[in-house]
């Protein structure tokens, strides 16, 4: 396996919603997915949904409102109280890029942008859209053990401004090919009921291969 996540692979493991700003919603607002881990959705998606319709995606990720967002999610955060960080705190990116037989890895990395701390905790919830504008439907677990099988335990994470937590990603099992739709754009729920976090599919400068019915696996945050 390359090794080029850092030193935080070693202690890492790897529906309600809100409005932008974490209050909620009107009565018209999606409902997000009612568990924290999902089976593959193999049932969920449409006759052609691996055809790339002609013309670009409904709408780009940069354009998708709270709602869409929200209609995105697959599972929903672990964990929900008053404190944790929301939105328009965190800056989140993928960090860190590695491999071995067949299993992809890398960092969902939350940096405290605010001028106040705040709180992660637990596992995130998380959500695909592919580059042809569709709703992936992949399977996701959680694991408690990192990369060297070694417990950790979901406990929150006090950020002070400036300060990052991180939570291990993996994905395995029918990864996106060369003809295949692949994932754009992650959303990334930190307390249940919130509206998630877009968040560019790239890991070190290169597209992840997530698909429409690949596996992912996801820990609880640690701080970094």
């Amino acid at each position: 396996m390359r090794r080029l996540l850092g030193t935080l692979l070693v202690v890492l493991v790897l529906p309600a919603c809100s409005t932008d700003d974490g209050s909620e919603p009107g009565a018209d607002a999606p409902v997000e997915s009612v568990g924290t881990t999902a089976p593959p959705g193999l049932e969920e998606v449409p006759p052609g949904y691996d055809q790339q319709l002609d013309g670009p995606p409904p709408a780009k990720d940069d354009d998708l409102d709270g709602a869409a967002l929200t209609a995105l999610l697959r599972t929903r955060a672990s964990v929900a109280a008053d404190g944790h960080c929301t939105r328009d705190q965190v800056f989140v990116r993928l960090a860190g890029f590695d491999l071995s037989l067949g299993h992809r890895y890398s960092r969902i990395e939350v940096r405290n942008d605010s001028d106040r701390s705040c709180v992660v905790e637990g596992v995130p919830g998380i959500g695909v859209r592919g580059a042809w504008g569709s709703r992936f439907v992949p399977e996701v677990e959680h694991t408690d053990r990192d990369l060297n099988g070694e417990p950790i335990a979901a406990v929150p994470v006090r950020l002070a401004p400036g300060e990052r937590a991180a939570a291990l990603i993996e994905w395995t099992g029918d990864l996106a090919g060369a003809e295949s739709e692949q994932a754009s754009m992650l959303v990334v729920q930190l307390a249940s009921g919130q509206v998630p976090v877009p968040v560019p599919a790239v890991a070190d400068g290169e597209r992840i291969d997530i698909g429409q019915f690949t596996t992912i696996r996801l820990a609880p945050f640690v701080a970094g």
